[in-house]
Parts: structure tokens; C-alpha cells; sequence
């Protein structure tokens, strides 16, 4: 009788242990797509936040006239020469219709055109383009700004949030959440106000 409460208990006991590494191993594998897309997310958006901020701060450069051509909430239009002694290329950037190729149903494109040519629509998860203008006293501008107001704008800040393709779910929970990035900054590009 004691040899077969003795097989109980351990078989008892060897169903916890094996409920605990399966819960173990389920904490493990959320965590490890929690974090893969969590780099993917921040990678993307340091990537992005770091092409915005090169090309928005030679807006401008080597341009007689018109400097933004186009200036609303969630796109603009600008001139400027990339390099040192460059031709000025125009480039715009605005968000496009939704994904729906992702998990994520807030995902939209991003659109970035420069020059003339085909516009490059990416997939890099998207939710939130906002831009806001400023005046030469640091004012925030209406928009969309419209005819000789372009002139006067000095400053600009892009506003972007990206989040991952696909949820992460927590299994103790059930619930889902998307891992994401937000990234803002102004620029006063210096060529924006110079009257050449």
C-alpha cells in the first residue's frame, strides 16, 4: 500500500515539475518574441529618425527661392542639396493608406519620393506622421501652410511612432500589445531662413 502512495505522490509530483518547465518555457518564448520585436521596432525607427533628421537639416541648402514647396500635417515637400556643392533634390515625405500585409491594424506606409522619381512606399510599421511648422519667432504655424507663408517657416518637427507587424501575447494573461517606438524632434534647418 505504501509503494503505491509513493507512486501517486510522484506522479504527482512529476506533473508539476512538468507543469512548471511548460510554463517556464511558454514565459521564455514570449519573452524572446517580446524582445525580437522590440529590436526590430527600435532598429526601424533609429534608422528612420536618422535619415529625417539628415535630410531635414540641409532643407534648403544650396536652393535660391521656394525652400518647402509643400508643407501639411502628415506630408511635406522641401529642396535641398544633400551633399556639399550639390544639385538640390526634392524630397517629400507624407503616410500612406494602411497595411494590410501586417498583424497590426493601425499600420500605415510610409512614403519618402525624392526627386521626380518612383516613390519608395515602406513597410516599417507605422501609426502615427505628424508635422508641425514654426515662424521665425518660433510660432506654431496653421496648416496646411499655404502661397508666401512657406517663406516664413524656420522650424520643423516630424513626430513618428512605429510599432511591431505582429503582437506579442503574454500567455498568463492573454492579452496582446505591440511594441513601439515614438520619436519627435524639432529642427531649425539654417539654410531656411537665409534670404538667398
Amino acid at each position: 500500500m505504501s509503494s503505491m502512495i509513493d507512486m501517486v505522490g510522484a506522479a504527482i509530483l512529476f506533473g508539476v515539475l512538468i507543469l512548471s518547465v511548460a510554463r517556464v518555457q511558454g514565459n521564455l518564448n514570449t519573452t524572446l518574441a517580446q524582445n525580437t520585436f522590440n529590436i526590430t521596432t527600435q532598429t526601424t525607427a533609429v534608422s528612420l529618425a536618422r535619415t529625417i533628421e539628415y535630410e531635414i537639416s540641409k532643407a534648403g541648402y544650396n536652393v535660391t527661392g521656394l525652400r518647402v514647396t509643400y508643407a501639411d500635417s502628415t506630408k511635406i515637400t522641401f529642396r535641398g542639396g544633400m551633399a556639399y556643392g550639390a544639385a538640390p533634390d526634392s524630397i517629400t515625405y507624407e503616410i500612406g493608406g494602411s497595411d494590410s500585409t501586417t498583424m497590426n491594424p493601425n499600420d500605415a506606409r510610409f512614403i519618402r519620393t525624392v526627386h521626380s522619381s518612383t516613390p519608395i512606399s515602406q513597410r516599417l510599421g507605422m501609426t502615427e506622421f505628424k508635422i508641425t511648422y514654426y515662424d521665425t519667432s518660433g510660432v506654431k504655424m496653421a496648416t496646411p501652410v499655404t502661397g508666401a507663408n512657406r517663406l516664413a517657416i524656420r522650424g520643423i518637427s516630424i513626430r513618428f511612432r512605429v510599432e511591431s507587424a505582429e503582437p506579442v501575447t503574454d500567455a498568463s494573461t492573454g492579452l496582446s500589445n505591440y511594441n513601439a517606438v515614438t520619436w519627435e524632434k524639432l529642427t531649425f534647418p539654417r539654410n531656411l531662413g537665409r534670404p538667398f
